[in-house]
């Protein structure tokens, strides 16, 4: 059977793998499961059910709701009925909502639960949103006549002839557009991605060059949906990943449960934004700073081996082995198992800098993080650590068939098939994406090494003038804070300043091991005025970040935030960058104490 796009790679594992289990959802506390025919028959019967609604040919849907089975069945059943899905984010306003239904020219929109229902409803209501159909994966109150379950689609499906569906399926081409990605939105309104087939499966087929146990089958690809499906990050192991090696999905509806769900299902594959990675590593932490004796001196014999010996290899390319590493990894086997990595093969970071002191963290637990670079414009990922050899501090060497280049002004440019075609409706947009000779332009700034392994230093929309006219890039300085003990996030800001300063979020996840160590209540608004933590905070900006940057780059002022940064309140996009737009605005007023001389020092 062709492979040639994910839906035929989807009836492929149908046919090879019928009666295994493809994808879980747990249901009242318990796992259940769908095989691999289940899951292309319910995606067939979807996409029949569409079409009897009046689906056409390249018509979008749009979809809504946290992470599921019954999502990737609707996605993959609108690709079989030829069509586009386009996704939302769960914590999209209705105004933003109708922006995108409307420039995805969507008429049907399926959403998972009554919030994302009401906001359908108020979007249909207040913005003029043309959505003549709904479909909700669960029953809800107040049901319109428009409104039909996920469960009465199947049905409907049933009662449909196949020839239609047979037809669309077997004219799918790898260059139609496959799948809508819509940018998060840290500037302006989301743009929607185009991402096509045939760049879907070449980008999952480059990521199996690195991984070729899972290809092969040596080892099971097993894995956590629970970054939002609407961003190319999680689209990548969901979807593009499972299907290239037939292995299985655990679905994770709230991002607040990782920790359970991974114990539970101890993955062979994870995918963990930099704020993910470093919230497990504060927790670590805290749990080894309790440990004392022999337990505290053999956890620690044990990392300093297994770190030790990663570095060696890095730098060798040859496995390190014998008796110490052996038996240093029989005392890590039982750390990693507590928080779900002792099965663990390939561990990615992406989407944001992650410290170079949290990847050796990790790496000194037996946890290789592989960092990665991409954008939903590169369908999800260009460059990935080399296997065994990683680099940290840099983002990997591009892919089989990515190309990469620097611009005179720093800026990476792309080139290559899984490239998007460009932005939904959005020409000028479009046209502004590449260059005169077809090279993406990124917009971030980096460089590249001798053996090819990306950096990226900032980003040219982000870059800060100061008064001096001096060009800096603030991921440098926020990466040497990052790691600081009690940092959670470190903003800075000083365009067009005297100097640079920082706005600087509380670990809320170490407050009691920050509060036993400094004195006070452990609570944000205390610890933010606590002047023995600012005094630890105030001297690590300048051992951790100033000593190891220009005079102009150095941080003169900082203000600890006695609140954190939540997607909710607008500080950070569903995959927990930064907006800075947003952050610089809200806390214009402490912004503005930096720079003023009448004021106390920050």
């Amino acid at each position: 059977m062709p492979t040639h796009t994910l839906v035929h790679r989807l009836a492929n594992w149908a046919d090879l793998k019928a009666h295994e289990p493809a994808i879980f959802g747990k249901v009242n506390g318990t796992w259940s499961s769908r095989t691999w025919s289940e899951y292309w028959r319910d995606a067939r019967l979807f996409a029949k059910g569409l079409i009897a609604l009046g689906h056409q040919v390249g018509d979008c849907v749009a979809i809504v709701g946290d992470n599921r089975m019954e999502w990737v069945i609707c996605e993959l059943g609108i690709m079989t009925a030829r069509g586009v899905p386009a996704p939302i984010y769960a914590t999209e306003r209705p105004d933003r909502v109708a922006y995108i239904v409307d420039n995805a020219q969507a008429t049907i929109g399926i959403c998972d639960g009554q919030a994302q229902y009401d906001k359908y409803r108020a979007g249909i209501k207040d913005e003029g949103m043309k959505l003549s159909q709904i479909i909700t994966m669960d029953q809800v109150d107040g049901a319109e006549e428009n409104t039909l379950t996920f469960k009465e689609v199947l049905a409907l499906g049933r009662e449909q002839s196949d020839d239609e569906v047979d037809k669309r399926f077997a004219e799918i081409t790898v260059d139609e557009t496959a799948l809508l990605i819509y940018t998060s939105g840290t500037t302006g309104k989301p743009k929607g991605v185009m991402l096509e087939h045939g760049g879907m499966t070449s980008v999952a087929d480059a990521i199996m060059l690195r991984t070729p146990e899972f290809a092969s089958g040596a080892l099971e690809y097993k894995t956590v949906s629970y970054l939002p499906l609407c961003h190319a990050a999680e689209q990548l192991l969901t979807t593009m990943g499972h299907l290239a090696t037939g292995g299985k999905v655990y679905f994770c509806p709230d991002i607040k449960q990782i920790k359970d769900y991974l114990t539970d299902v101890q993955p062979s594959v994870f995918l963990g934004v930099p704020r993910v990675w470093e919230k497990f590593e504060a927790a670590l932490s805290a749990a080894f700073a309790d440990a004392t004796g022999v337990s505290a001196k053999l956890l620690g014999w044990a990392r300093a081996v297994e770190l030790a010996s990663l570095k060696e290899q890095s730098r060798t390319g040859a496995e390190v082995v014998g008796l110490k590493r052996t038996l240093a990894n029989r005392v890590l086997s039982k750390v990693r198992a507590k928080v779900g990595f002792d099965n663990m093969h390939f561990a990615v970071t992406g989407s944001a800098p992650i410290s170079v002191g949290t990847l050796e963290f990790f790496a000194s637990l037996g946890v290789i993080i592989y960092e990665a670079y991409g954008m939903s414009e590169t369908s999800g990922v260009c460059t990935i650590g080399v296997p065994g050899r990683p680099k940290f501090g840099r983002v990997g060497t591009a892919m089989e068939g990515v190309k990469i280049r620097i611009a005179e002004d720093g800026e990476i440019q792309l080139h290559g098939r899984i490239m998007t075609r460009g932005y939904l409706r959005l020409e000028t947009e479009t046209d502004a994406l590449y260059t005169d000779d077809g090279w993406l332009c990124t917009g971030d700034i980096g460089d590249v090494d001798v053996q090819g392994h990306l950096a990226i230093t900032g980003r040219k929309k982000e870059l800060l003038i100061t008064a001096g006219g001096k060009n800096v890039a603030p991921v440098e300085m926020e990466s040497h804070m990052q790691p600081i003990f009690g940092v959670a996030n470190a903003v800075v800001v000083g365009d067009r300043k005297p100097y640079l300063s920082a706005l600087i979020t509380i670990d809320v996840e170490a407050l009691d091991v920050i509060a036993d160590r400094f004195g006070g209540p452990a609570d944000l608004g205390s610890l933010a005025k606590n002047e023995k933590f600012r005094a630890h905070i105030e001297s690590s900006i300048e051992s951790d970040c100033n000593s190891k940057v220009a005079r102009y780059q150095t941080i003169k002022k900082f203000h600890l935030l006695a609140e954190e940064f939540t997607v909710e309140g607008g500080e950070l996009t569903p995959t927990m960058k930064l907006r800075r737009k947003e952050i610089t605005a809200k806390y214009a007023a402490e912004i503005a104490a930096f720079y003023d001389d009448s004021l106390t020092k920050a």
